[in-house]
């Protein structure tokens, strides 16, 4: 059972490598030694009026100076958001709280700092490490959605804007309460792209982009 444990802590050890410093056990006797894994917090630097957390992976996110009270003394972690063809469509900070039944939850930084009863938080600019307050906004998920950025397929450049191989011109659509919206077919992309960013406007508001 001993053997087991120490098992266990060891690759514990192993997986988070300096995150985790080994302490001896209470009470333990000259024959056995139990590794005890201790969670060392990753310090948050301060610079001016912007702090920067550290996350896995290499990556940090971005939040107020002011805010820092509300994410300290926790780790972060890296949880990206990857489109079916593997590529990274995003990256939030989150972190993991247990529940009931051994199980975990994951909580993510810009729904803590916003504290907003809302559906979703939009990050203005896309960035999802970049979670300074005027960065978020409360937004439904349909909002959320217009403001993502290009998919991996698309492969105008621009957002609504397609090759239309039946018609030989170049055609723009709109998706607006999970239906997509014909604009037209044109003779040259920039007139497509362009009837694709007035919908846009009219459409989807603030939420709108066309990148």
């Amino acid at each position: 059972m001993i053997s087991l444990q120490i098992q266990a802590h060891n690759a514990i050890l192993r997986r988070h490598g300096e995150g985790f410093k080994t302490s001896p056990a209470p009470n333990q006797s000259d024959r056995v030694r139990i590794i005890m894994a201790t969670r060392q917090i990753r310090p948050i630097r301060v610079e001016g009026n912007v702090a920067y957390v550290p996350l896995t992976r290499g990556y940090e996110a971005v939040i107020d100076a002011a805010d820092v009270p509300l994410v300290e003394g926790k780790n972060w972690h890296a949880f990206v958001k990857r489109r079916n063809d593997g590529t990274t469509l995003a990256v939030y900070a989150a972190r993991s709280s247990p529940r009931a039944g051994g199980k975990q939850n994951t909580i993510f930084m810009h729904r803590i700092l916003l504290s907003a009863d809302s559906e979703e938080t939009d990050h203005r600019d896309g960035d999802g490490l970049n979670n300074r307050r005027a960065n978020l906004r409360p937004a439904t998920k349909s909002q959320n959605m217009h403001n993502q950025r290009l998919a991996s397929n698309n492969k105008s450049g621009f957002k609504g804007a397609y090759w239309h191989s039946f018609a030989r011109k170049w055609a723009s659509q709109i998706r607006l309460a999970n239906q997509n919206h014909h604009l037209g077919l044109f003779g040259c992309i920039t007139a497509a792209a362009v009837a694709y960013a007035r919908a846009s406007r009219n459409l989807h508001g603030q939420f709108g982009r066309t990148r």
